[in-house]
């Protein structure tokens, strides 16, 4: 009876640890300089990238090959300080481990975008909440296990302030897809 007890608790434990998720949670906005976490778009300055380095924040994975999904977080406080309406747009982009600019368009892809429009002394927030599953944009470059990732937000208008609060990528993995 105890021999059967245990090969029971057994098989239950290994069936379920068949179907564990686990969480790899990487802080971007760790990598952004304190003081560049705020500050004004305006005429002279119209668009912001989170990193600031054009090449975005290298991720390097190991075990991709579990790889169920990948998420994106960005998240921004506004408020427009001019005078005129504003327009504010935001985009996550993703690109190979040796793309030296995600913005240019040669290798790198867009994977998300939202935009915000916001009247004089209106304030509101400007997020991105992106999944990548199969199938989506970006899935095999994050797939690879070394990919490049960055946001830029822009601005069509006169003058509104900012205040990053989030940037981060979540990537959930299976790890027992990696016993053969």
């Amino acid at each position: 009876m105890k021999r059967a007890l245990l090969l029971t608790g057994l098989l239950l434990l290994a069936a379920c640890s068949g179907h564990t998720v686990h969480r790899l949670e990487v802080d971007l906005l760790s990598f952004v300089p304190q003081d560049s976490r705020q500050g004004t778009l305006d005429l002279t300055q119209t668009e912001i990238q989170v990193p600031g380095d054009p090449a975005g924040q290298e991720v390097a994975v190991p075990g991709v090959d579990a790889l169920v999904d990948a998420r994106f977080l960005v998240q921004a406080e506004l408020e427009n300080t001019g005078t005129l309406p504003a327009s504010l747009s935001l985009e996550v982009r993703l690109a190979p481990q040796g793309d030296a600019d995600l913005y240019d368009g040669n290798g790198d892809i867009q994977v998300g975008s939202a935009t915000l429009s916001l009247n004089p002394g209106q304030k509101g927030p400007l997020g991105l909440d992106l999944t990548l599953k199969a199938g989506d944009p970006g899935y095999d470059l994050v797939k690879s296990g070394n990919f490049r990732v960055g946001a830029r937000m822009s601005l069509s208008g006169e003058k509104v302030s900012y205040k990053l609060t989030q940037a981060e990528v979540v990537l959930r993995l299976k790890l027992f897809n990696l016993i053969p």
